[in-house]
């Protein structure tokens, strides 16, 4: 008998049904390989454009706009500027163009500039201080951390909760007086204290919460005159035309010569920032318009000096020692020449109710002298802030980043990435 054969191949028709299967399991692994590449190799392309718009985005930031614009050209659109540089990145040379925008829009002029605070920022007065320095002047920004723990303060020890609600109606109803204090050392220096206080009324009581004191300038030599005091603070729109919630109190027992800025800043316009976010006090206010906010913003600002009123008085008039300069109210030089002639309560669509003092808490709007009465805001000096301006200080920056040099620049960018720059 034949014997059978035990090792005979496959069939033909066993290995085409073989690869069929094969080619089956295999090509979407081969698929998603050569996907996997294409993403890696444009994500790495993107990385690298990436890292060149951030190279130029963070040189222009890095110096002064004057600067940054003595090496642009016209933009395309009018008002804009366009700087144009090369970066290279892992090998490969990119075009990188940055574009800056400084024009201005009213806020709320079209939904754009409700969200560009950039525009915003350069129609509002701006005051220009320069040459800072911690060795003559003192420095603090009252931000709205301090409003938002003080308020839930309140809110819990007034009517133990902190819900919204609550809060809202904490905010409604709360005074707010900052208070700075310039007074001698144990060196028989100068210190500059700050601190906040924060009170609501509640059923025939005053109840209160604040800060503690905080340094600001310290002189521990004896030798250094104060310069000047910096106060940044947001302003608690709370009140109205009639009605201040916020006072502004400045002692100045040491009776150093010196200029306190009180510098009103601005809220964050888009109610979707992260700010507001932050920070629930920015959604208490009642007034959901900038404008509102600002025409019905009110502050007692008061000056308290210990000085004889025979000090008070040089060459027929005021012997300024402590000078008052604000943006709080849009001192032109004919709304100053109303502050300076009338009380300040009486003046026309004022922002400031000015008060002052050189014996103790005896504030007044005016005092007389020798049979002439002087208001307190030339006992202030009341200026504006020094070299206020409204300008181009404040740009939106876009940076593209094209591919290759010269002739080889692609069309389209291969990353864009945006900034503000001032």
């Amino acid at each position: 008998m034949e014997a059978k054969n035990k090792n005979k191949g496959f069939s033909l028709l066993e290995l085409l049904v073989a690869v069929a299967i094969l080619a089956v399991i295999v090509t979407p692994f081969l698929m998603a390989f050569l996907t996997t590449t294409s993403i890696n190799k444009t994500t790495k392309q993107q990385q690298r454009a990436k890292f060149a718009a951030t190279n130029v985005m963070e040189d222009i930031r890095s110096r002064s706009v004057d600067e940054v614009l003595a090496k642009c050209v016209a933009g395309e659109e009018e008002g804009t500027y366009l700087y144009t540089t090369t970066q290279e990145s892992d090998g490969q040379m990119y075009t990188v163009e940055a574009i800056l925008d400084p024009r201005r829009k009213t806020v709320g002029e079209t939904p754009e500039a409700k969200k560009d605070e950039a525009t915003d920022y350069n129609a509002e007065r701006m005051a220009h201080i320069y040459g800072m320095n911690s060795a003559y002047d003192g420095f603090y920004e009252l931000d709205a951390i301090n409003d938002n723990s003080k308020i839930e303060q309140l809110a819990e020890k007034l009517l133990s909760s902190r819900d919204e609600e609550t809060l809202k109606r904490v905010y409604s109803s709360v005074n707010r007086e900052i208070i700075l204090t310039i007074t001698d050392n144990d060196n028989g220096g100068t210190d500059v204290k700050v601190r906040s206080e924060y009170t609501m009324p509640s059923g025939g009581n005053i109840n209160s919460v604040s800060t503690q004191d905080q340094i600001i300038y310290s002189d521990s030599t004896g030798q250094i005159d104060l310069r000047s005091v910096y106060l940044f603070y947001n302003p608690l729109y709370n009140g109205t035309k009639k009605q201040a919630r916020e006072t502004i109190t400045v002692i100045n027992n040491k009776g150093v010569e010196c200029s306190v800025y009180l510098i009103r800043q601005n809220w964050p316009y888009d109610k979707d920032s992260e700010v507001y976010k932050a920070f629930p006090f920015f959604n208490y206010c009642a007034y959901e318009n900038d404008n509102d906010r600002k025409s019905n913003y009110i502050v007692n600002v008061r000056l308290q000096e210990d000085r004889n009123d025979n000090e008070l008085i040089s060459d027929g008039g005021p012997n300024v020692l402590t000078t008052i300069k604000t943006n709080i109210d849009d001192l032109t030089d004919e709304k100053l020449e109303q502050y300076e002639k009338f009380n300040s309560d009486k003046v026309f669509n004022a922002h400031l109710k000015l008060t002052y003092s050189n014996h103790g808490d005896n504030y007044s709007f005016s005092k007389t002298i020798g049979g002439n009465t002087y208001t307190a805001a030339r006992f202030m000096g009341l200026n504006n802030l020094a070299g206020v301006e409204v300008s181009d200080h404040v740009y939106k920056v876009t940076v593209n980043a094209y591919k290759g040099v010269g002739n080889e620049r692609e069309s389209e960018p291969s990353s864009t990435i945006t900034s503000t720059t001032q």
